[in-house]
Formats: C-alpha cells, sequence, structure tokens
C-alpha cells in the first residue's frame, strides 16, 4: 500500500497554491496513483480505487454537458477513488456532495496543466528521493529570486512556510526571533528558544529543529522550524532557507558596509575639522539619519585584549544600536572604535550602550563632555581619547573614563605639550624618576601611596604593604633626594601635581 498522502502531494507534487477545501483528516488520506480526465470518453478509464483524479470543470463540460461537477464526484465516490483535484470553479453543490461521501476535495491554481502533475505525483510516487531533490532544487530557485527581488528575509520565511506548512521563523545571531511565519498554534513553539539553541527540542507537543546560518567564527543567525512532526522535506526545504538566507544576509552585510563607509566619511569630514560646506554636510548626515543639531558625546572604545577585534566590537555596537534605535555614526581609528552617541547632560545613553556593550566584551572607554554642534566633535573626541588612555592608566583594564571626571588631570592634559610643565615635572621629580630607574626602587610608588594615604602612615604601610619603619626610611630618602620637604605645604602640592603630571607624561610617551 502506498504511503503517499494528500499532504505530500501539497508539498512536494501539487503546485503552489492548492489547498484542500473539504474539512477533517483528508491530508492524511493516502494516494495509490494519479489520473486527469480524458479529452474522449471514457472520462477515466481503468480506475481502480485510491487514485487522485485531476479534473477541469471547463474540459468536462466540452466533453460532456452533462458531467457536472457535483456529478463527477458523486459517481468517482462509488469507485472509490481516494481524492478529487479541481481546476475550475467549485460550487456549493459539488463541495457538499464531497462532504457527505466523505472525498477529499482540492482546489488547484488556474491554468494548471494537469498531466505535468500527474507526471508530479508519479514521480513522487515512484521516486520519493528523486522528487524530494527537485522540489529542494526548486523551491531554492524561487527563494533566490525572492532575495534578487529584494522581498529580503521575511520573502523567505514566507515561503519556506507556505511550501512546509510548518511554522518557520529567522533568528538573528543573539538568537532573537526577528520573523516567524506559519501556523499560529505552531509559532508559540519559538518563545522558548535561547541560546546555546538545540538542533532539536520539543516545546508544547510541538517539534522544533534549528539550523545554524554561516561558520560559528562568523555566525548570522538560525533558521526554526516547528510542527507536530518533521520529515526530510521540512529538513530540505530548511536548508534551502539557510542558503537563501546566507546570501540575503551576504548581501545586507555588503550594503552595510558600503553604507558604513559612506557614514565613516561623514564622520571623518567631521573630525578633521575641514568643513567647507555645514549645510550639504548636515543634509548628508540627515540622509544617514544622523541629527547633527542634537548633543552628541564622544566615546572611544578599546577591547580589553585580543580575543575581541575592533571589527567585532564595531558589529555588537551596530547591533546594540539597531536595538535601541540610536542613528550614531561609529569608526575604526587609530586602533580604537569611535562613536558619536546622542545624549543628555547626564550622558545616560551612553552609559547604558557601553554597559550592554561588556556583556560581549571586555573593553575600556574614554567618554567626552557633552557637544553640542558637530563643530565641537573634534575637541569632544580628543577628550574621549584622552579619558581612555588615561583612565586605562589610572583605573586598570574594563574601565569607563569619564573626561569630565578628570579633575585636575584635565588641566594637566591641556598643558602636556607645554615646556614649562614639562620643566615643572622634570624639576620637582626628575631626580626620583632617575634613582628608580637606576636602582629599581619604588620611591615614586610610595609617594603615591603616601598621599593616597592623607599622609597617614600607618594607612600608608598597609596600602603598601611594607613595615611603617620601612616607609619613614623612603620618606626621607624622598626628601633627601628632591630636595622638598613633605612638611612644606607648598612642597606637598608640587609633588602631588608632579606625580599627576608623571601620569600625563608617560601616556604621551
Amino acid at each position: 500500500m502506498s504511503t503517499t498522502t494528500i499532504r505530500d502531494l501539497l508539498r512536494l507534487a501539487l503546485p503552489p497554491g492548492s489547498k484542500l477545501l473539504t474539512p477533517g483528516d483528508g491530508s492524511l488520506q493516502h494516494i495509490s496513483n494519479a489520473v486527469s480526465l480524458r479529452a474522449t470518453l471514457p472520462a477515466f478509464p481503468q480506475l481502480r480505487g485510491g487514485e487522485i483524479a485531476l479534473i477541469s470543470v471547463a474540459q468536462a463540460r466540452l466533453l460532456d454537458e452533462r458531467l457536472t461537477l457535483p456529478t463527477i464526484v458523486r459517481r468517482l465516490a462509488e469507485v472509490p477513488v481516494a481524492a478529487i483535484a479541481v481546476v475550475g470553479a467549485v460550487d456549493d453543490d459539488a463541495l457538499a456532495v464531497a462532504k457527505v461521501t466523505d472525498l477529499p476535495l482540492l482546489q488547484l491554481p488556474d491554468q494548471t496543466d494537469l498531466r505535468s502533475v500527474e507526471r508530479e505525483i508519479h514521480r513522487l510516487l515512484v521516486d520519493l528521493d528523486v522528487q524530494l531533490e527537485r522540489r529542494a532544487a526548486q523551491l531554492y530557485s524561487e527563494l533566490t529570486q525572492h532575495v534578487a527581488a529584494d522581498d529580503g528575509a521575511e520573502g523567505i520565511v514566507r515561503l519556506t512556510a507556505e511550501r512546509t506548512g510548518c511554522a518557520v521563523a529567522y533568528l538573528n545571531a543573539d538568537g532573537e526571533v526577528r520573523i516567524q511565519r506559519g501556523p499560529r498554534h505552531l509559532r508559540a513553539a519559538f518563545s522558548g528558544l535561547q541560546l546555546p539553541l538545540s538542533p532539536t527540542g520539543q516545546a508544547m507537543d510541538v517539534v522544533v529543529r534549528t539550523y545554524p546560518i554561516g561558520q560559528p567564527a562568523q555566525r548570522l543567525g538560525y533558521v526554526a522550524v516547528a510542527g507536530p512532526t518533521l520529515d526530510r522535506w521540512d529538513e530540505l526545504a530548511a536548508t534551502q532557507a539557510v542558503a537563501a538566507l546566507a546570501l540575503e544576509l551576504a548581501k545586507q552585510q555588503a550594503v552595510h558596509a558600503a553604507e558604513a563607509r559612506i557614514r565613516g566619511n561623514v564622520l571623518r569630514t567631521i573630525l578633521s575639522g575641514t568643513v567647507t560646506d555645514p549645510v550639504s554636510l548636515q543634509q548628508q548626515a540627515a540622509e544617514l539619519g544622523y541629527d547633527l543639531q542634537r548633543p552628541h558625546v564622544a566615546l572611544v572604545i578599546a577591547p580589553v585584549d585580543k580575543a575581541t577585534t575592533l571589527e567585532q566590537a564595531q558589529t555588537w555596537l551596530r547591533r546594540l544600536l539597531g536595538r535601541q534605535q540610536l542613528a550614531a555614526p561609529t569608526l575604526v581609528r587609530e586602533e580604537t572604535l569611535v562613536c558619536f552617541c546622542p545624549s543628555d547632560e547626564q550622558l545616560t545613553q551612553p552609559y547604558a550602550l557601553l554597559q550592554a556593550l561588556t556583556e560581549e566584551a571586555a573593553v575600556n572607554a574614554g567618554l567626552s563632555t557633552l557637544a553640542t554642534a558637530a563643530a565641537q566633535w573634534s575637541r569632544a573626541y580628543d577628550e574621549a581619547e584622552q579619558a581612555l588612555l588615561l583612565g586605562r592608566e589610572l583605573f586598570g583594564q574594563g574601565t569607563f573614563t569619564a573626561f569630565s571626571d578628570l579633575g585636575v588631570y584635565r588641566l594637566l592634559l591641556e598643558l602636556r605639550s607645554s615646556s614649562e610643565l614639562q620643566s615643572f615635572y622634570h624639576q620637582t621629580l626628575g631626580a626620583l624618576t632617575e634613582h628608580d630607574r637606576a636602582n629599581g626602587g619604588e620611591l615614586l610608588h610610595t609617594l603615591e601611596g603616601y598621599f593616597a594615604a592623607l599622609g597617614n602612615l600607618h594607612h600608608a604601610a598597609d596600602l603598601l604593604h611594607i613595615h611603617r619603619n620601612t616607609l619613614i626610611y623612603r620618606l626621607r630618602r624622598i626628601t633627601e633626594i628632591s630636595g622638598l620637604s613633605l612638611k612644606r605645604p607648598e612642597d606637598v602640592l608640587a609633588l602631588q601635581i608632579a606625580l599627576k603630571a608623571h601620569r600625563v607624561v608617560t601616556m604621551m610617551r
């Protein structure tokens, strides 16, 4: 007995748009053969039962005016055939007869070639594997046409759901469902999906299978298929959808890369300080979704280690910006990632963005003060870069440093190229620096610990993990070498400022 059902025919042999009109479990009816209406009587020779009869209403009336569709359905139910597929109008009388006789009735699209459909059904009955491969190839061709026609992932998911009768979803690389189509009651199974995705799962008596798009190192997303049962055709259709989505996403990436170059050019122009036509620049930025009239904050970001590349960080940052619906230009520049983020005075959005980015990778970041116009972006970039470098020096890896929080360092950074600052630094700490370099000493470190403890010897010794007497000895040596006294307020202030200048000078090297 044939195991091919009407459901199999709908998915693997009948033309797209075919549908079962009668209710109940008709889709599970088994089919043994296919016969189409002949041009001469008898209309259906050698019927043995179990066939699907392919009928053109117009052709039947040409053959014999008495062959109305209700009459044909009634006669074929006596054979009995397994089902009837019709090209042409199906009236209520024919549908009523089909229901009474419990005969599945299918509607085929107009202009369907019944002989072609008959051949497709025979191929399915004779060699399932070959027909599966043929249908898979046809599906892929249709899916790529959607890609070429700019129907996007939406068209790919919708067509795959139509061809399988299952619920189908496209998930992004984060495992979030972006598009889902197919029976609504099956789609509910997608709500429980989360990374890492299991290839096969069960949810609410529904089987769910997921298929990755792209290689693990550059995962583009996933295709998920859900149904009461999933067979080989569902798997083949899903793999065709994966291939088509890979093309679509690669195309999108190429478009995004081109747009990124344009965005980068806009940002480079602003940062260069060579804007000759502000109005034209504002129009170009507006076309990219940027409002240069809004206040922005510059972010300069650097990964903590080599496990994260700047390109990966930029991809993650853009994804976060898209998720938060923020239009903010980004640019890889001088081994850092630069972003100008719209912001309020409290820098709420930039901090939230950086915090979300740390869920993907460990990064250092510097934040500028608020830039209220594009003409201030170059200044803001310098501030954020200095905050990044000095914050890493002061507070270590994995920290965010706002330029506004740098205190006296802001003044020292402004004077960093000044010969007066260099002279003051060398006159105050030069001898101590040379002593430490020549002797592997820790006098500068000791001085920093002493000031951090506000001059409290016990606290300073604990901070430096040394004995109190060792601390007193080192402080005496500091006084002898520098010529400055820790008991004179002006000398203490000079040493404190010089220590901060030391960090700035060291950062510049």
